[in-house]
């Protein structure tokens, strides 16, 4: 994967052919299709091990708020800064946006369970479309800030969207 990360921040993903892919990462082809069938799954691939890392980050709280998956999420995106600015060059994040969007049933399930005073009754269908707006909502923030070169610290960018989330700088 760092082969594909280096190669991501000298060209965009769609120049890259896995010819270049196994010769940067010192791999023959034969080892490379055993493990994958396209440069496309090796950044499906990684794109499922940092959200299997988030929800591992979140599932060590007992209790989880909005502050908290906002953290998470920003810190993760920043401890991946070289890669998710390879994918934003590639005009390639949606990748990540998809991946998300296979995991969410796993994330809403995990909030359900630990938000603190979570109605034992809920609507189950406002529940999903809250989940994919408030999704969609940090997506486009989470994008903005990779495009702007991740100047703000993953704290700046949860403060943010706290703010977003009480309505603070919607007046602004």
């Amino acid at each position: 994967m760092e082969s594909l990360i280096e190669l991501m921040n000298k060209k965009t993903f769609h120049e890259i052919t896995v010819s270049e892919l196994v010769a940067h990462a010192d791999l023959g082809r034969r080892t490379f299709y055993r493990n994958f069938t396209s440069k496309e799954d090796v950044l499906e691939s990684y794109l499922k091990n940092l959200i299997q890392e988030f929800i591992e980050h979140i599932s060590t709280y007992e209790i989880l708020t909005p502050n908290i998956c906002s953290y998470q999420i920003f810190k993760l995106c920043s401890n991946n800064k070289s890669f998710l600015t390879g994918l934003h060059n590639s005009k390639m994040l949606g990748f990540l946006l998809d991946e998300w969007n296979v995991s969410l049933p796993i994330i809403h399930q995990m909030m359900i369970d630990k938000i603190p005073n979570f109605p034992n009754q809920h609507n189950e269908t406002a529940l999903a479309y809250t989940l994919a707006f408030n999704t969609g909502g940090v997506w486009n923030v989470v994008s903005k800030w990779i495009s702007s070169g991740m100047k703000e610290t993953p704290e700046e960018m949860t403060n943010i969207v706290m703010d977003l989330v009480k309505f603070k700088l919607m007046l602004v």
